[in-house]
């Protein structure tokens, strides 16, 4: 018997589950990453520059993020910047005769067709490119190169007080479509939810909603929302995790009442209430089924996000997902190790910034986005983020109190 125990099996020791060791995260290494950004873009970025408003804006951006803006950035470069950016914006002709022109107005994404450069120093103020009865239909404002200048400027300290705000709007109007989806600018019929969410942006800077119809938007917004309870590009697509960023940004920026969910809404009895204006304030609800939303967010997460059922992880759905959870309240669902822990894969080891995937080559977007995932889930050394502007808590505040549309309404 003695022999027949000893030649037995120990018994299993349960052993503590041990904390998987995580990389780093490189924050000097990003902000030399982003510095060197502000100098030269690598060569495949080429093809890239009539949107060098948003590449910029990642830029600066990832560089407010991380805390170090005004160190690495001069303030007369900061007054040049802003120069740079009023040079795209696109206005009415002084002799009005653009009056017929209405969609063509607000910022462009690059010089290649803006007025020349004129540095601040040299107390020339730059108001934007007059767009007349000559101007080619393809020299125009486009609503995401808005949106990121407008970011871009109030980062940059400036207080928009240069911004033809009623053109802008008068564009707006013209680019919203029936159906409440908006195109970006008068040349391009790509109409998605990408272009509703910079055109609310938009909106919100400008603190006025006067050129974005919202009951159609909402609509819009509403229609999207498919059998899975996610949010696609536009009608009868597939889920995707920008164009659910994009939806759910938009209705937080709208205000409260438009994240209300049709499904758990019911009519106020005690308040005598009507099923007329029980359907016209559920009008108002921007969720179909708010907890189906949730959950397709959720199921996304498999150690960082993927942007669709069976695609690879990808570090910018990190935010464009993190910031949707965000903005409904469920952002303390994720699971905050597995999601840092692929973000400290895609970081590059040597150059600093985030690639797409684990492996790959770093890259502005990406790296922007990285940054302001960690930013969410309170990475130590980055600055809070508004994730319904994608902008820091900090820039926020200055839009609300330095800007001229917001603190001359207050």
């Amino acid at each position: 018997m003695l022999g027949d125990q000893d030649s037995a099996p120990a018994p299993a020791t349960i052993q503590p589950v041990q904390p998987v060791e995580q990389r780093k995260f490189e924050r000097e290494m990003h902000i030399q990453y982003f510095k060197r950004n502000l100098q030269m873009l690598p060569e495949p970025y080429t093809s890239n520059d009539t949107h060098r408003m948003t590449l910029a804006m990642f830029t600066l951006g990832g560089l407010e993020l991380l805390g170090v803006l005004e160190e690495t950035v001069s303030e007369d470069n900061r007054k040049d910047w802003i120069e740079w950016i009023y040079s795209q914006q696109r206005v009415p002709a002084s002799d009005g005769s653009s009056h017929s022109h209405d969609a063509l107005y607000g910022f462009g994404g690059g010089p290649f067709s803006g007025l020349p450069f004129q540095q601040h120093s040299e107390g020339i103020e730059n108001l934007g490119c007059e767009c007349g009865p000559n101007t080619t239909v393809h020299d125009t404002a486009h609503t995401t190169m808005t949106y990121t200048a407008l970011a871009m400027l109030v980062l940059l300290g400036d207080d928009l007080s240069r911004v033809a705000k009623e053109p802008i709007l008068r564009s707006l109007r013209k680019l919203q479509q029936p159906d409440g989806c908006f195109i970006p600018c008068i040349t391009d019929y790509e109409q998605d939810m990408r272009f509703v969410y910079c055109a609310a942006a938009i909106s919100y800077f400008l603190n006025d909603w006067s050129g974005f119809n919202r009951s159609t938007a909402l609509h819009f917004i509403r229609s999207c929302q498919g059998y899975d309870h996610g949010i696609s590009q536009n009608l009868h697509q597939e889920s995707h995790g920008g164009s659910i960023y994009c939806g759910i940004a938009t209705l937080g920026l709208m205000g409260e009442e438009a994240l209300q969910d049709q499904k758990t809404m019911t009519r106020d009895v005690q308040g005598r209430e009507d099923e007329v204006a029980f359907e016209e304030r559920k009008s108002r609800a921007g969720f179909v089924d708010l907890e189906g939303t949730r959950r397709w967010c959720l199921q996304r997460q498999t150690t960082g996000f993927q942007g669709r059922v069976n695609k690879p992880t990808d570090t910018c759905y990190s935010f464009w997902i993190g910031g949707a959870l965000k903005t409904i309240g469920s952002f303390e669902l994720v699971d905050f190790d597995c999601n840092r822990g692929f973000l400290m894969e895609t970081q590059h080891k040597f150059f600093g910034g985030f690639g797409k995937w684990v492996g790959t080559y770093p890259d502005a977007m990406h790296s922007y986005m990285g940054i302001a995932s960690l930013a969410l889930m309170g990475e130590p050394g980055i600055r809070p983020l508004d994730p319904l502007l994608n902008i820091s808590e900090r820039m926020k505040e200055r839009l609300h109190t330095q800007t001229v549309f917001w603190k001359d309404a207050a």
